[in-house]
């Protein structure tokens, strides 16, 4: 089994020569680690890691209706692709890479070394789906083949922004939000979401929502541990999540307390156009949101997200 996983290393080293990739991490679909290099973790960093990778993959997976291309998140100080490999459902691959490199080369360079790894990993009948708990023997047996750092005690406070949105500045943002779809024939939803999931406003063509769904829900949850994932690898903060599937993708905006999320069919408009209109909508949405006043509070006050959604 050690020999094994030494073999699987050497193969994600191969990932790591590739110019602008930074760290290469591999787990199976439930979370449990088989490899990460390219970085220093503690043993809980470790579990974690592998956890959220896994958690992001199994969410853009349901959020794109099983037919995931690729997940991006744009980071400001680097990205991280997370990918299926090809006929192996059951693995995570998950590339950590600069911010300014081209990902179409490194596409390109990683499709060899994408078929070096999957006949490996064909070939192995001893990576078997982990037991529900494991006794601290397992755990040490983990995490003997990772290079581990000493551990630090971390305590975080969770706070959350409170606000209350007029009327007036209600329908400001139903107008931004509906420019965009005029601007951009291929938008098909536009969503604004706060913190923790909750819908604030969704426009269609055809229709205007206030209610939560499962997939306004998901698309948080991508942001939400993304936020904690390139935090934990490479102490950076999230600007934006891009979820690639057959016939569209997903786009979705890091707003502090909020996350801006647009479905897009993939057609005729350019990516660099779509992004360039996006980011002109995501300047408007954040000044509206500025002339609130915040406050910080432990826990969320539910009523001010149910009077945002009595404005409707």
């Amino acid at each position: 089994m050690h020999k094994m996983l030494n073999e699987i290393k050497c193969h994600l080293e191969r990932f790591k020569e590739i110019y602008g990739v930074k760290t290469v991490i591999l787990t199976q679909r439930d979370g449990f680690p088989i490899s990460i290099v390219g970085v220093w973790l503690s043993e809980d960093e470790i579990f974690e890691v592998c956890s959220s990778s896994s958690a992001l993959y199994a969410a853009a997976q349901q959020l794109s209706g099983k037919q995931l291309s690729y997940l991006l998140i744009e980071g400001t100080r680097v990205n991280m692709m997370i990918s299926p490999l090809p006929d192996l459902q059951e693995f995570c691959f998950t590339i950590v890479t600069k911010p300014k490199v081209n990902l179409g080369a490194i596409f390109l360079k990683m499709r060899e070394h994408f078929f070096h790894l999957r006949n490996l990993l064909l070939n192995l009948s001893d990576i078997k789906p982990p037991l529900r708990n494991f006794t601290e023997e397992e755990i040490r047996g983990i995490l003997k083949s990772f290079l581990v750092k000493p551990g630090e005690e971390v305590f975080d406070e969770i706070k959350h922004e409170v606000f209350g949105l007029s009327g007036e500045l209600f329908i400001k943002v139903r107008n931004g939000l509906k420019e965009l779809l005029t601007l951009i024939q291929d938008v098909e939803r536009a969503s604004l979401i706060y913190e923790g999931g909750y819908l604030l406003l969704s426009l269609s063509r055809n229709s205007e929502c206030s209610e939560t769904s499962s997939e306004d829900v998901l698309a948080y949850s991508l942001i939400d541990t993304a936020t904690r994932l390139l935090w934990i690898t490479k102490k950076t903060i999230v600007r934006q999540i891009m979820c690639d599937c057959n016939k569209f993708m997903y786009l979705i905006y890091h707003l502090g307390s909020y996350a801006l999320v647009i479905k897009v069919a993939k057609g005729k408009t350019k990516l660099g156009f779509l992004r360039l209109v996006i980011n002109s909508c995501i300047d408007k949405i954040r000044t509206i949101m500025l002339e609130e006043k915040t406050k910080a509070s432990v826990l969320p006050k539910i009523g001010s997200i149910e009077e945002f959604q009595l404005a409707l």
